[in-house]
Order: structure tokens, then sequence, then C-alpha cells
């Protein structure tokens, strides 16, 4: 099996890394990849817009680098849509891939096994 977390954002070519999964992932293999993710709930992706656009950036200004929590909230909108991802999942060999919100949307957990 693989995992992958908080990185699929930054990858330039997510359908050639899921093809490349379904090559390294032995048939009945399970693959679990956790990301960020937008919230459906107007109310809930306001303040995450809030906490992650603006007072992330300023703490991870304060206690690391700037630029890097500068660009994590810019990053979120790099990621296709989950139901482009699901079907770039299921071309890959993951016949079965999933798609699951987790804290209110905030992030999101996409499962498969390799067929």
């Amino acid at each position: 099996g693989a995992t992958c977390g908080f990185a699929l954002r930054n990858l330039v070519d997510l359908p050639t890394f899921f093809v490349e999964l379904g090559r390294v992932v032995r048939p009945g293999g399970r693959i679990a990849l956790l990301d960020v993710g937008i919230p459906h709930n107007r109310l809930v992706r306001w303040g995450n817009g809030i906490y992650f656009g603006t007072i992330v950036p300023k703490i991870g200004a304060l206690l690391s680098d700037g630029p890097a929590y500068r660009y994590l909230p810019r990053s979120v909108a790099y990621l296709p849509s989950r139901e482009q991802m699901l079907a770039d999942l299921r071309t890959a060999g993951f016949g079965d891939a999933e798609h699951h919100q987790l804290t209110g949307g905030l992030t999101q957990l996409m499962v498969g096994t390799r067929g």
C-alpha cells in the first residue's frame, strides 16, 4: 500500500502520480491520500479563510519560513475537484476509489484498492 499526507497540492501532474501509484502498489494493496480541502459549508469556509488565509501565515512568519506559510493557503487552489481526482484514480487502477470529507471539509481523504 501507499500513503500520502498533505502533498497532493504540491505535485505538478496528479494523473501521472496516480498511475505511478498503480504501478508500485500490488493488486489488492490500499492507498490513503490525505490533504486539505475546501469546506462546502459557507460559514466554515469563511472561518477557514480567515484562519488559514490570515492567521496561519502570520504565525508561520513569526515561528518559521514566512513565504512557505503564505504559499500554503494558495496551494489549496491547485487541487483538482474531488470528482476529477476520483476519475483519475479509477483510471489508474483504483476502481473502488472513494472520497471522504473530514473535519467539516477542512481535510479530505481519498482511499482505494488497486484492482
